[in-house]
């Protein structure tokens, strides 16, 4: 299994233990921890230029394991459903932008809250403008080789598609099982919404693409009461090739974080190997 962490090129973002400032020290820490990916957080294309983004991945021996997209919904109000149609547009292109970038640089790409938040009330009406609103981007993603990522997030953040299985039951069912289509699997998410770890993990068998790591209360791994290592031995015994990613709040410190990720990394791969 390949390990990556969050780190963010415009803004900063309470995921990364570095600043936006910090990118390039974000990535020295990422090598030197063991890690073999970063998470990309990029809001906007504006004056990003990924062609240095990718010379200094490149230069460290390491991949970008998925562009983050969500922090434009916070910034711009972008969102896939609930907006205006020009509003939508916008979120569309978008994430047109999000998928050329990941083609460029051999990566995927979430899709979050940018989804929308939706309502218990019109739960189906939300979906199905889900529905319309990401067949076009599955199509563009196919296209271009790319795999989108849509991440079950708890009913806390949003009302659509809070399980591991409701997301499945989406994906499959209103989607059409695109292949450029996968799930995104937190396991902070998953310890409020799933019935059971392994029941979700079986259930979504190879359309699980990505696995984010946080414990219990979204603390650093080992600061909460979930068996974390446990479950990515479990989900590396199933058959599970990618990347499993750090997206845990910068808690009990930063400190902590950046000092902490490397060994326990190495101690869940000697569990592995074991």
């Amino acid at each position: 299994m390949k390990f990556s962490a969050t780190v963010t090129l415009q803004y900063d973002t309470p995921f990364s233990p570095f600043s936006a400032a910090e990118y390039v020290q974000g990535l020295d820490w990422i090598k030197a921890s063991g890690l073999e990916g970063a998470e990309l957080c990029i809001s906007h294309y504006n004056g990003l230029d990924l062609g240095l983004v990718k010379a200094q991945l490149e230069e460290r021996g390491l991949s970008c394991s998925t562009i983050s997209t969500g922090q434009a919904r916070g910034l711009e109000g972008l969102s896939l459903t609930g907006v205006s149609q020009d509003l939508q547009e916008k979120t569309q292109q978008r994430f047109r932008q999000h998928i050329d970038a990941a083609a460029y640089l051999g990566s995927k790409v979430t899709i979050g809250l940018m989804r929308g938040g939706g309502s218990v009330s019109t739960a189906q009406e939300d979906l199905k403008a889900l529905r319309e609103a990401m067949l076009p981007l599955a199509d563009y993603a196919s296209q271009k080789g790319v795999t989108l990522l849509l991440e079950a997030i708890n009913r806390y953040e949003t009302a659509m598609l809070n399980s591991a299985e409701a997301t499945l039951d989406f994906v499959v069912h209103s989607l059409g099982n695109p292949d450029c289509v996968g799930i995104l699997w937190d396991v902070f998410h998953a310890n409020i919404e799933d019935i059971e770890f392994r029941r979700s993990i079986d259930a979504m068998g190879k359309k699980l693409q990505h696995v984010h790591l946080a414990d219990s209360n979204r603390k650093f791994p080992g600061y909460g009461h979930l068996d974390i290592a446990g479950v990515l031995k479990y989900i590396e015994d199933s058959g599970y090739g990618e990347y499993a990613s750090f997206e845990c709040l910068n808690l009990p410190s930063v400190k902590a974080v950046r000092e902490e990720t490397g060994p326990w990394v190495a101690s869940v791969r000697a569990v592995s190997e074991g």
